[in-house]
């Protein structure tokens, strides 16, 4: 009786059960796979598009750096040409002494003597 072709023996039943279990164990392991994949999947997807505002985003600082060397190089232009023209014009000083010859020689403010004051005078004195 010990091998009746109709009842399992208890190692078929252990080894079915065995089988049964690996494969229940197979199935959990193969959908945590296909989990993990997919949030690989997500997260690669991710660090494309992250990389791609990154690039965009260097572009961006690159261009502004290019305009801003550019506005910086206008700029020491304009400077040295302003500090040319400052060289050309008159200093202070230099505008007070013309201003005090001119009034110096304002014929409102100073008296000439013409020339027919000047022979009667000597003519007076002589």
């Amino acid at each position: 009786m010990a091998f009746d072709k109709n009842q399992p023996s208890e190692i078929e039943t252990e080894t079915a059960r065995r089988i049964n279990d690996n494969t229940r164990r197979i199935r959990i392991v193969e959908q945590r796979l296909d989990v993990i994949d997919s949030r690989i999947k997500g997260i690669e997807e991710k660090m494309i598009d992250e990389l791609n505002v990154l690039k965009t985003t260097f572009e961006q600082l690159s261009n502004d750096i290019k305009e801003l060397s550019l506005e910086v190089k206008q700029m020491r232009s304009n400077m040295l040409k302003f500090e040319q023209n400052m060289e050309k014009t008159v200093k202070k000083s230099e505008l007070k002494e013309i201003q005090s010859l001119l009034d110096l020689y304002n014929p409102i403010k100073s008296r000439f003597v013409t020339r027919d004051e000047l022979e009667r005078i000597l003519n007076k004195k002589g």
